[in-house]
């Protein structure tokens, strides 16, 4: 998959290349501080969380003159904005939810910015900041962890070959061989999955954004193994806002986002749902006003999971049908990633950990020259990042077929 780089813009090389992480003691965050402290090229990473306990303690493990812990509270705009200031790009691993404050203080601070992503609507709110970033020559890139991130960057590579582009599938499977006595032990923040499984899922058909009920349209995927068939449900993601704006001169008419967890949680996870314990919504019981979710948050917490070495895999596959020079096309990109066993770390920890990494090592580079807000598969250069990936043990595939009517 050979692709010319995106022109670069040359940065002295006695300029700090600093590097701020956010949440960066959090389960996806050390793992974007330890790829980037294994960056020769990078001088400073700073954790940066409010539980410093927690981020001294990673720093410790890390170890290393260059890797630095500091506290951070996201609702002290000055402080966060004094943190900021100095840094060549800030990933911020938090909840989506304060996406937009943080992307506030770093253009203040002159810092560029970037995210694991913000489900839809809040992404749609972040990119109203574009002018904003362009007039201040900073770029944020919205949504650069495995899904989104990898997925849009897979789909740019699909569309390139294509003249053109009537629709984008996007669909995640996974499977976890290691079996633990614990009730539901979420993958990954627990707040975003109950988002995806309560919030309408947004798809893009015939031409518009449409609204689906929560937990619809599923569909069984035959993912390669050890994965196999597995149900994947539409949930709530931002590559159904920015694709389809971005191949709009493509004439794309559809985009989708299916997701399927192991299926044991799915289900588990489907009838708290069905119960009302994913609402953030305060119901009143005995006279006291709760909030089911987090009430579902403090009970999983009452059953640690056990420490065991992760051994699980996840699929991502990217599916962009159209026409090229004529004919129709199916390019499918796909990516099968295991459980680090370096780090001892879960696939969907490592393939959500990485990908910011590696693009925020290419901002601080200088080695991506766009401006203003931007969406990965605008402004990633393609086949560097795959490069980086395979560095890592995560291989994108593609195959390129005669579309099946």
């Amino acid at each position: 998959m050979q692709r010319p780089h995106c022109g670069a813009i040359h940065i002295e090389d006695d300029v700090l290349k600093k590097i701020v992480v956010l949440g960066g003691a959090g389960a996806m965050g050390q793992i974007i501080a330890r790829d980037l402290a294994e960056a020769a090229e990078i001088d400073s990473v700073v954790i940066a969380d409010f539980n410093l306990e927690l981020a001294e303690k990673l720093k410790s493990e890390l170890g290393g003159v260059k890797v630095s812990a500091v506290f951070a509270d996201l609702t002290k705009r000055d402080q966060l904005v004094t943190l900021l200031k100095g840094a060549s790009v800030v990933i911020n691993s938090t909840p989506y939810l304060f996406n937009v404050d943080v992307m506030e203080a770093a253009a203040e601070a002159g810092c560029n910015y970037m995210d694991l992503g913000g489900l839809f609507h809040v992404t749609k709110k972040q990119l109203e900041l574009h002018e904003k970033f362009k007039q201040l020559n900073l770029l944020a890139v919205l949504g650069m962890g495995a899904a989104p991130g990898m997925t849009n960057v897979m789909a740019a590579e699909g569309a390139e070959e294509l003249d053109r582009v009537d629709s984008i599938d996007i669909y995640v499977g996974c499977v976890d061989f290691v079996k633990v006595d614990h009730p539901l032990a979420p993958p990954y923040s627990l707040d975003t999955i109950l988002d995806e499984y309560t919030k309408q899922p947004m798809v893009f058909e015939e031409g518009e954004y449409r609204a689906k009920p929560p937990m619809s349209g599923e569909v069984t995927i035959d993912f390669p193994k050890p994965v196999g068939k597995a149900k994947a449900i539409l949930t709530l993601h931002s590559e159904v806002l920015t694709l389809p704006t971005s191949y709009a001169k493509k004439h794309i008419k559809a985009v989708t986002f299916r997701l399927g967890l192991p299926q044991e949680f799915h289900e588990k996870l489907k009838l708290l749902v069905d119960l009302g314990l994913g609402s953030p919504e305060p119901v009143e019981v005995q006279g006291a006003q709760v909030v089911p979710r987090k009430v579902l948050a403090k009970m999983i917490e009452k059953f640690p999971v056990p420490a065991q070495t992760p051994d699980d895999c996840e699929v991502i596959r990217v599916d962009v049908k159209g026409s090229a020079k004529g004919v129709d096309k199916l390019v499918r990109l796909e990516s099968i990633i295991y459980a680090d066993k370096k780090w001892k770390v879960s696939c969907g920890a490592l393939d959500t950990g990485v990908p910011p990494s590696i693009v925020a090592q290419m901002m601080a580079k200088g080695l991506i020259e766009k401006h203003g807000v931007l969406a990965p598969e605008e402004c990633v250069p393609r086949q560097a990042f795959f490069d980086e990936l395979v560095k890592r043990n995560i291989v994108v595939n593609k195959t390129s077929a005669n579309a099946v009517c």
